[in-house]
């Protein structure tokens, strides 16, 4: 035992030498992360490739990795928004400096692409997709976060709601293709095909409620537009609208970091019609009333005297606007490891609108976590939860600001003589403070998927999701707004459930050095139903039903008593049975191609057409890569791409194809069962026949870059509601009728003016023309299918939802009559319907947007014009605001009207008669080209100034960074329209309303005019 001692002490000496060689032999890494304008990343990520080692660049960029042992390493560096880079280093005892220069993912082609059930980079993508960065969505106070896509990407149309808090935008990808079912594009958030319909809990008020309001943009890390069959072609039947990917935010990999958003805002109305004040109103009644031969002083509404409205000038629009205030909060934490990432976030908005009374209040949370346990498991965990409660006012033709611009006379007081509030004609002011109207919208947008990786390249993945909505509209009108001794409250309940499973195999096959292939199939379904009263539950009350439950009781058993309690379990029931595979190719990263294929079964259809088959095939070649251009100075990218696909659209009611019937009042003391739709077996899908040509190009190392398009959308077989024999008993039935062209050009063009040391100026421009036309409509004519109360209608030859006007030539000088032309095109002083033509652009020919952004230091300048060119804007609502005099407001520009003999003027001599025009029965049917105006404006939608806080001084406040900023919203309106604002997206009353009339407005609220306040940090 003692002769082992010395020979254990030696082997211990002998270990105690190695391994202070081994650590005399450890070196480290140091460096720092710069953008492309050598400004410093302060919060990137830097990764020894196959180790452990992993930091994050502070507040000037810097970063350093010790403990390494001598050799080779990959090391690469991220950061969101700029591509990773990975460069090699060879490290031996001491430090060895490695400094990363990170490009913008706009210039990257490894930049990851978010496509339908999975990812590519951005050199693999054959189809047409244009990307929305996160940070797009969040730098406008919009209503909802779809608003803020417009003027981002080529193809894409988006019409702003109007300025009431939580309204929703009409966006239109690639024009029109459909009539009757909904154009609106599929939205999928985290894999999950949401609930976006705005007609989903019916049609009541005057603004249509959006689901998407609910929604957190401080949430969303991308937003990826699916254009062509070649990209929206995995969605097969729902496809045809085009597809919007919103993917979530989530841990990013080093320490944890906490970020803070901060803003507030004010608001006003961005554009207003302007009205006569009351003594030009008078002035204008009175003449009307003399030119009709009348004597004396014109009879007034409202039981006033000349003496009584002389007294009052009203104007009812400065009473019921107020600068609104915002105020929207977010935090989020992010954290992650090798085995698990986190993301977790809060948020609380509420904005009010420029009308009083309404404002949209949201609060929320989500959970991201990404789980790997093992190298070949992993799962994936989301859950996000929004609550929106819309404070409404009555608005357009419900009232309101729609009265301040139609019945609510400058005229008329607010109060009586004795402090009550004036009731015989219009006064929307009684509504404030007395009408309680609430919508509460609760979301929860939830899934789990699981990834099992059994060997090399090999993948199984499964999901299961769920989008919950549950909706409460709440009214309540107090006895003093009711002219009653008690008051009287409904509330309309509707939860819509939404479960989608799917199961996906994906392998990578990497034949050799030039060839590699993707190969993915799965299967997926889907269900959707809703639970709703019918009818709603009213009742008197003397508070609303939310804070009434014996009120509430008591009327559900009232209602139960008289059987005026309908309550649908599962309505709407709609499901879905898919099967879809893509196979990716490509060869020596030059050549790629893609072919995919989707078979959809919907419960919509009858047996005879219960699946649909959409196949699509899509193809690229980067020309920049060949030998002829490898090393041009000029071309630095150069790629050619083309698709062509089918797919299709079932966005319309369920249950359609077969007869339904329903119990409804008594005969002879027995309940009648009677039938309310005309049944179709043969309903089938609309089908869409995409073609794309695509150009995607940098020149001069992507000083300019871009993307050019052209593409040609054919749908057959167009979903319809209307034009049935009325031998069926009914007016209107769902037939496939109809074939439909959308053609256009999309140019997108990103260049960088200027890049100096300290000073860089961008320009992003991207524009559009889209032509549409219906080809066919079997043999119905123009009167078949109108889009609402509106005056358009489908006619074969011109573009879906056309204006369907009696054309207006002028005035006759000699007498102030107006004069017209017949259908053959012959003047006539006969107002006639029946000399109604086709006429005018429901859509514009052009529309975009252009971006400038200077920075200089830590300063950046960001604004943002948005444009539409050529189209048509029809007023409804100028029918009575100008020309026949009536009991509505009348609009300032009636100034150029005829008076006396000899005038040249706008607008024919005021009466108070319709039948003063000969052949027009009512102002209403006063359905001509004389208020058909050009639509064209130009916008300045954003300007922002912000300043990023030198790293060094953020660091003594323990910051990683921080940025203050400024932003205003709709700032200048160039148009000539003189009815208020150009850009509308009004109240719709169906999906065929919103597709034949996006381009009529009556009584619209105005867009708003913002100004917000804010910051940013992270630490």
């Amino acid at each position: 035992m003692k002769i082992l001692y010395p020979i254990k002490l030696c082997l211990l000496m002998f270990f105690a030498l190695c391994t202070s060689a081994a650590y005399a032999q450890t070196g480290s890494i140091s460096g720092k992360i710069l953008d492309d304008s050598k400004l410093p990343i302060p919060g990137a990520s830097v990764q020894v490739d196959g180790t452990q080692k992993i930091t994050a660049t502070d507040n000037d960029g810097n970063y350093r990795i010790t403990g390494l042992a001598a050799g080779t390493y990959t090391v690469t560096a991220k950061y969101i928004g700029f591509g990773a880079t990975k460069l090699s280093v060879t490290v031996a005892a001491g430090n060895v400096v490695l400094n990363f220069e990170l490009k913008p993912e706009s210039q990257n082609l490894n930049e990851v692409i978010v496509v339908g059930y999975g990812t590519q980079t951005k050199r693999e993508v054959t189809g047409a997709i244009s990307k929305v960065s996160g940070d797009k969505l969040t730098a406008l106070p919009t209503p909802s976060f779809e608003a803020s896509l417009q003027g981002q990407a080529p193809g894409v149309q988006v019409t702003q709601g109007s300025g009431l808090a939580g309204s929703g935008s009409v966006i239109r990808i690639r024009g029109i293709g459909s009539i009757s079912a909904g154009g609106d594009p599929l939205y999928v958030v985290d894999g999950i095909p949401i609930t976006s319909d705005p007609f989903i809990t019916g049609n009541r008020g005057a603004m249509n409620q959006n689901p998407l309001a609910t929604i957190n943009p401080n949430d969303i890390e991308s937003v990826e537009i699916l254009k062509d069959a070649g990209a929206a072609g995995i969605y097969g039947s729902r496809g045809a609208n085009g597809v919007i990917l919103i993917t979530t935010k989530r841990g990013k990999a080093g320490k944890p970091s906490i970020s803070l958003s901060s803003k507030f805002g004010l608001s006003t109305y961005a554009n207003k019609p302007t009205f006569a004040n009351g003594p030009e109103w008078l002035q204008l009644r009175q003449e009307a009333w003399t030119n009709d031969g009348n004597t004396g002083l014109a009879p007034l509404p409202g039981g006033l005297t000349w003496a009584q409205a002389q007294q009052n000038n009203t104007d009812w629009w400065d009473i019921l606007t107020q600068t609104g205030k915002s105020n929207d909060q977010s935090i989020s934490f992010s954290q992650g490891t090798e085995k698990i990432k986190t993301y977790v976030s809060a948020n609380y908005s509420n904005n009010e609108s420029f009308l009083k009374g309404n404002s949209y209040e949201r609060y929320g949370f989500r959970t991201n976590f990404d789980i790997k346990p093992t190298n070949y498991f992993s799962t994936s965990i989301n859950v996000g939860y929004d609550k929106g409660i819309n404070q409404r006012v009555n608005a357009a033709w419900s009232g309101g600001i729609g009265d301040a611009m139609s019945t609510a006379l400058p005229i008329y007081p607010v109060y009586n003589a004795d402090g009550s509030f004036f009731s015989n004609g219009a006064n929307p002011a009684r509504n404030l403070g007395l009408l309680d109207w609430k919508t509460r919208n609760e979301r929860i947008v939830a899934g789990v998927t699981m990834e099992l990786k059994p060997f090399k390249n090999f993948s199984l993945k499964g999901s299961f999701n769920m989008d919950n909505l549950d909706v409460e509209d709440n009214i309540f009108s107090p006895a003093a707004l009711n002219g009653s001794t008690v008051g009287s409250a409904t509330l309309y309940p509707t939860k819509i459930f939404n479960r989608n499973f799917s199961g996906i195999a994906t392998y990578d096959w990497q034949m050799d050095d030039k060839n590699k292939m993707t190969i993915m199939a799965g299967a997926e379904s889907q269900v959707s139903f809703k639970n709703y009263y019918k009818d709603g539950i009213s009742g008197p009350s003397d508070a609303p039903f939310s804070s009434n439950l014996q009120g509430f009781y008591q009327a559900m058993q009232t209602l139960a008593a008289n059987n005026g309690l309908v309550y649908y379990a599962g309505a709407n029931r709609d499901t879905f049975a898919s099967l879809f595979a893509r196979i990716n190719y490509s060869y020596d990263n030059k050549y790629y191609l893609q072919i995919l294929a989707r078979r959809d079964g919907s419960s919509k259809f009858g047996p005879e057409n219960k699946y649909g088959y959409f196949p699509a095939a899509s193809a690229s070649w980067y020309i920049s890569q060949e030998d002829f251009l490898k090393n041009s100075k000029v071309i630095s990218n150069l790629k050619l791409r083309a698709s062509y696909g089918l797919v299709g659209s079932s966005n319309f009611p369920p249950s359609q194809y077969y007869q339904q019937f329903q119990f409804s009042g008594s005969y002879n003391s027995n309940p009648v069962l009677y039938p309310t739709n005309v049944q179709n077996p043969a309903l089938k899908w609309e089908e869409g026949r995409n073609l794309d040509l695509g150009l995607d190009f940098g020149l001069f190392n992507n000083r300019i870059s871009g993307e050019f398009s052209y593409y040609r959308k054919i749908t057959t077989g167009a979903l319809l509601n209307g034009g049935i024999s009325p031998s069926t008993g009914f007016n209107a039935g769902w037939v496939n009728v109809g074939k439909i062209l959308n053609e256009g050009y999309e140019l997108s063009l990103n260049t960088v003016n200027v890049q100096a040391k300290n000073f860089k100026w961008v320009t992003r421009l991207n524009v559009s023309k889209n032509f549409n036309e219906v080809l066919s409509l079997d043999q119905l004519t123009p009167d078949a299918v109108g889009g609402g109360t509106n005056d358009t209608r489908i006619a074969v030859g011109y573009p879906i939802g056309t204006n369907f006007l009696v054309r207006y030539k002028g005035v006759d000088p000699a007498d102030g009559l107006p004069i017209w032309l017949d259908k053959n095109g012959y003047e006539t002083k006969t107002f006639s319907l029946d000399n109604r033509v086709p006429i005018g652009k429901v859509l514009p020919d052009y529309v975009g947007g252009l971006t400038n952004t200077f920075t200089f230091k830590g300063f950046e300048l960001n604004t943002l014009f948005t444009f539409s060119f050529g189209g048509n804007l029809y007023d409804g609502s100028a029918k009575r605001q100008l020309g026949i005099v009536t009991d509505w407001n009348i609009r300032e520009d009636i100034a150029d009207r005829w008076r006396k003999p000899g005038d040249i003027a706008r607008f024919p001599r005021l009466t108070m008669n319709s039948g003063t025009y000969a052949g027009l029965s009512s102002e209403w049917q006063y359905n001509s080209t004389m208020f058909l105006y050009s639509a064209s404006f130009v916008r300045l939608r954003e300007v922002t100034l912000a300043y990023n806080v030198p790293a060094t001084f953020a660091r003594k406040l323990r910051l990683q960074n921080l940025k203050l900023f400024a932003t205003g919203m709709n700032l200048l309106t160039f148009s000539k329209y003189p009815g208020g604002d150009p850009e509308i997206a009004r109240d719709f009353e169906n999906p065929q309303d919103r597709n034949m009339s996006p381009n009529v407005t009556y009584l619209t609220t105005p867009q708003q005019k913002t100004f917000t306040f804010g910051l940013s940090t992270s630490f």
